[in-house]
């Protein structure tokens, strides 16, 4: 079988998906690539590197890099799975396992295949892809390429072939034949090769993407977002300020016309003092008292937001001073109630609201 065959060319239109497989060298090159319609079908074959477009690339790890393990396992968690397969591969490969890595695909039979391959190959793969710039989907074993079992095929190292337990790489057919001189073998042409299925294991890595290395696309959004939070901010500030102030107005209001009609009573909170004192019966005048309790009852009717300037009670009737734009709300809240008032606009722009008992 020749190792390598005559570029084979159709419309290149229908390239689905390209393969690519390097050498087994120590600095990987581009060996030879396939090309793959939208079925699965092998429909160009070449060794040149001008690479056909695609709409996916996917990259075949050489079989000579790679080896695989076939191992039973019992039924066990994900985790107990994973410390049974390090201690498998412990026991079979050669040298320390921390150097190697490795994926283990599904489990048929009571069975899982393990592949490894030396870190420093994957680095070595790692920074030809970063040169080439080729944007590959997957990283696949070379084997995946083989249509089925007791297949062989040329490689850019000599053959590599499968059973139905086993893969491998050797540097000939004869080598082939001699260790399994029972088996019966079908040699695959390049143009036989098949897609690798979507079940094969992928040594891909993505790279993890930080802000750092993408700062010039991202500071525009973080500085407007950060604008956007600070005006946010500074509004909450500014609006708790101010109802902080209309509050503190409030209950000094409150509190002033207590003491105008309670002198020498301290005064905690006028409130609830006006309150207990009405509950508690306490001896008033007909006045005075018809006066605080429509005090009290005006006051509760009032919202912070309605920005009073001031509030008093003169000759039995409680007198409100505030803005007129904020007086229609107010008016419409107090005659909701069935309260008797009566409003004058005043020559300064504010309005004076006047709730009778």
């Amino acid at each position: 079988m020749s190792d390598r065959l005559d570029p084979i060319w159709l419309d290149q239109d229908y390239l689905d998906r390209l393969v690519i497989r390097i050498n087994a060298g120590a600095e990987p090159q581009i060996y030879d690539w396939l090309g793959f319609d939208a079925s699965g079908a092998l429909v160009s074959h070449g060794h040149d590197v001008a690479l056909p477009a695609a709409r996916v690339l996917e990259l075949a790890i050489p079989a000579a890099w790679l080896t695989v393990h076939s191992i039973a396992l019992p039924v066990v968690s994900s985790k107990q799975r994973q410390l049974l397969l390090m201690q498998a591969l412990e026991d079979r490969v050669l040298g320390k396992l921390s150097e190697l890595h490795w994926l283990a695909g599904p489990i048929v039979e009571g069975k899982t295949t393990v592949w490894v391959l030396e870190k420093t190959r994957l680095a070595a793969l790692q920074a030809w892809v970063a040169a080439s710039g080729l944007a590959f989907v997957r990283w696949v074993p070379e084997f995946a390429l083989l249509p089925g079992e007791s297949t062989y095929a040329s490689s850019s190292s000599g053959i590599l072939f499968r059973t139905a337990s086993e893969w491998g790489c050797l540097e000939s057919e004869t080598e082939l034949l001699a260790l399994y001189p029972e088996s019966s073998w079908q040699s695959v042409a390049t143009t036989q090769l098949q897609a690798p299925s979507k079940e094969a294991v992928s040594f891909y890595q993505a790279k993890k993407v930080l802000l750092a290395t993408n700062w010039l696309d991202w500071r525009r959004a973080i500085y407007l977002l950060i604008v956007c939070l600070a005006v946010f901010l500074l509004s909450l500030v500014l609006q708790w300020r101010s109802l902080a102030n209309q509050e503190s107005a409030l209950r000094q209001e409150i509190r002033q016309t207590f003491a105008s009609i309670f002198p020498g009573v301290p005064i905690v909170d006028p409130i609830l003092q006006w309150q207990s004192r009405q509950n508690a019966g306490a001896a008033q005048s007909g006045s005075g008292g018809d006066a605080l309790d429509l005090l009290y009852k005006t006051a509760a009717q009032i919202d912070l937001e309605a920005g009073v300037d001031s509030i008093s009670v003169k000759e039995g009737k409680v007198q409100i001073l505030l803005d007129e734009a904020k007086a229609a709300a107010l008016l419409a809240k107090l005659t909701a109630q069935g309260v008797k008032v009566q409003s004058n606009k005043l020559a300064d722009g504010r309005m004076s609201i006047e709730v009778q008992p």
